[in-house]
């Protein structure tokens, strides 16, 4: 690998990491002083998506065109072309541009444009089919995801919490803050509530890290069969591993707010390592969460992989929200729910309530605006019509009124 080479990897290891100053810089450092035509390409491509992203929409073009002009078939470029499009309002621009391209040999990401363009335009079917053929495209981008990860985990939940719950062995006292567990399917409101509370001072928002995970594996298969037997020892070291996860991504003198939306079928562990934690459950109408979570383009991992059809990804729903309420029932647990709808419309007194309720100052300044929702899940009630009514009943039983 040359040293521009190795520079292009530099940019683009940090663009991934969300380094987009830096990222920028290298781009923009290899355009001025590098001549290899598919060095420029790739650079232009990717500045392109940084323009895109803070809304630079014609340097965004010119990078994108650029990028076209030296390779036609880079896909990144296409990809920042069709969306500045979209996003100037000009959709049917952005599609004209994706069109240039068989849909037989569009990858993924591309697809899931060329159905946001259709949305754009309000042709529904054609955007479904378009987001439907991306998800199958993804589903396929790693075989060896293990599907029944999941299903099992709930499966010895429901059975674990079907009943008298036992004894528990004394829980010991924490050393410091409890975290604050952001919980809920699948845009629901998980991101958007961590970014309200991680915008105060005094919290410190760690987005879907995996400490639970490695609490749960530090106790081996305790979890959930064995948790009412879990020794102080053993508690000390789930909590360890927690923390060493979480204090590499946010300072120790915040209160850690771990946004993880699947932890809504880890109560049970998170109330035996901290029983004083504050929960807060997202709540989304379930025809909303259903469709966002089928159309987004997740990479594939042991969660994400039951979202790659939409019937599977509605059963999960309904699934993980029922053995959720079923561990908040039988264990008498304190989740607070919040309407996305609500705590968007009311950030700031959202997060003042929240703070106060962990002590901490309800009146620090916050660089949050308040936002409005609009449903999308009509405009797809046809390719929903079989999910309609189960998912309609549990919205009922979360206070949603009949649409």
């Amino acid at each position: 690998m040359t040293l521009l080479e190795e520079a292009l990897a530099h940019g683009l290891a940090q663009h991934r990491a969300g380094q987009l100053t830096e990222a920028r810089s290298v781009y923009e450092a290899l355009l001025s002083h590098c001549h290899d035509p598919n060095i420029h390409g790739t650079a232009l491509s990717h500045l392109a998506h940084l323009h895109l992203n803070a809304t630079r929409l014609s340097d965004a073009r010119e990078a994108a065109d650029r990028a076209l002009r030296i390779d036609g078939s880079n896909g990144t470029a296409l990809l920042a072309a069709a969306r500045v499009e979209r996003v100037a309002g000009h959709p049917e621009k952005g599609l004209a541009t994706l069109q240039t391209r068989s849909t037989h040999h569009l990858p993924p990401a591309l697809l899931h444009e060329l159905g946001l363009c259709w949305h754009a335009m309000g042709e529904f079917r054609k955007a479904f089919l378009a987001f439907k053929e991306a998800k199958r495209r993804i589903s396929f981008t790693n075989l060896d995801v293990n599907r029944g990860i999941l299903t099992r985990y709930m499966e010895r939940l429901a059975a674990r919490f079907d009943g008298p719950e036992e004894q528990w062995t004394p829980t010991p006292a924490l050393d410091r803050a409890s975290p604050v567990f952001l919980v809920g399917f699948k845009e629901s409101g998980v991101e958007e509530l961590g970014a309200i509370l991680g915008a105060h001072p005094g919290f410190g928002l760690t987005r879907e890290a995996p400490a639970m995970d490695a609490a749960r594996r530090s106790i081996g298969g305790k979890d959930p069969d064995g948790l009412h037997t879990l020794t102080e020892e053993e508690i000390l070291r789930a909590r360890t591993k927690y923390f060493e996860v979480i204090d590499q991504r946010v300072s120790r003198d915040c209160i850690p707010v771990d946004a993880m939306p699947f932890n809504m079928i880890g109560l049970a562990l998170i109330h035996r390592l901290f029983p004083e934690a504050l929960i807060l459950r997202c709540v989304r109408h379930p025809c909303e969460a259903t469709l966002r979570a089928f159309l987004k383009p997740y990479e594939l991992n042991a969660v994400t992989c039951h979202f790659d059809r939409l019937e599977r990804t509605a059963t999960t729903l309904m699934a993980t929200t029922a053995i959720s309420a079923q561990i908040e029932d039988t264990l008498g647990l304190t989740v607070h729910p919040l309407k996305i709808e609500e705590f968007l419309a009311s950030p700031h007194e959202t997060a003042a309530a929240i703070a106060s309720g962990v002590g901490l100052d309800p009146h620090a300044d916050l660089a949050v605006t308040p936002m409005s929702t609009l449903d999308q899940w009509p405009k797809y009630s046809a390719e929903m019509s079989r999910w309609l009514t189960p998912l309609t009943d549990l919205a009922e039983a979360l206070g949603y009124p009949a649409k």
